[in-house]
């Protein structure tokens, strides 16, 4: 089973479901009494652990360099488990977004395309595979609010989810630089070097700090959702700056990212409350 959750990424996983919740909550809704929300969280969730096995599937090569615990590098599962793992999610994950309704399954179908088409192609496609990878993230919260009917409220969301994805990506692959070039996969690091990749990665990081503190200037969101970001957000993204400039650690960069990205979460929530 911990071969299967690693397979998974269940951190992202549970992020994915989070997501969708989240947008409930921005929309309004009782999410502890709302079937709708809930399943497509599930769906999501779902979803997003087979588009994460067949990424596993594809990079294989990769992982071998940069990360050989993977379940398929260090053989604990086969390529075969892997595949019906993938078919089984993404096929359950499908058949319950089609009934919540037919948007929530256009937009799950979407997704599904965009992840099978970057673990199959785009991942070797310069920015164009960061890009992607923070398209879908942001379909989570689209898709949270198309199941329940509602999209509007969730647009900054899904903006922050998307700008925030785009640069964790591109610090992603200025970490795995090494397996990346050898494979020869054609990525911003791979390209143009992990220097470039650091500035880029600071420069949308000041755009981010800043489009917090615009969304709060222009009444989109309230004192709240700032104060949660003052006493996280900021200070990690500060903390992340440093961490490019000085190029100590592209991997805490990673996670310092990931940590941005919950404090997001709880911002928005904070702020609708």
């Amino acid at each position: 089973m911990s071969s299967y959750l690693k397979l998974a990424r269940i951190g992202n996983v549970i992020l994915a479901f989070l997501s969708v919740e989240v947008a409930g909550i921005l929309c309004g809704l009782d999410i502890a009494r709302n079937w709708h929300i809930f399943a497509a969280a599930l769906a999501a969730s779902l979803i997003t652990a087979g588009g994460n096995a067949i990424n596993d599937l594809f990079d294989i090569d990769i992982d071998r360099i940069n990360r050989p615990k993977r379940p398929l590098v260090s053989g604990k599962l086969s390529k075969r488990q892997a595949t019906i793992f993938y078919i089984v999610t993404t096929l359950i994950g499908l058949i319950i977004s089609a009934a919540v309704n037919i948007w929530t399954l256009l937009i799950a179908l979407a997704a599904g395309g965009l992840v099978f088409a970057y673990s199959f192609k785009f991942k070797r496609m310069i920015f164009l595979s960061n890009f992607v990878v923070a398209l879908v993230t942001g379909l989570a919260f689209l898709y949270g609010g198309a199941a329940v009917g509602d999209i509007r409220d969730v647009y900054p969301a899904a903006l922050f989810a998307f700008l925030a994805n785009l640069i964790r990506e591109i610090i992603k692959d200025a970490e795995d630089v090494r397996g990346d070039g050898e494979i020869g996969v054609r990525t911003i690091a791979t390209r143009y070097g992990t220097r470039t990749s650091a500035w880029l990665s600071i420069a949308l990081t000041i755009i981010l700090l800043f489009a917090a503190w615009g969304a709060f200037q222009l009444g989109i969101l309230p004192i709240q959702f700032l104060t949660v970001c003052g006493l996280t957000i900021f200070p990690i993204g500060v903390y992340i700056t440093y961490l490019l400039i000085t190029r100590s650690s592209f991997s805490e960069a990673s996670f310092g990212y990931k940590l941005m990205m919950i404090f997001g979460l709880v911002a928005l929530i904070v702020g609708k409350v």
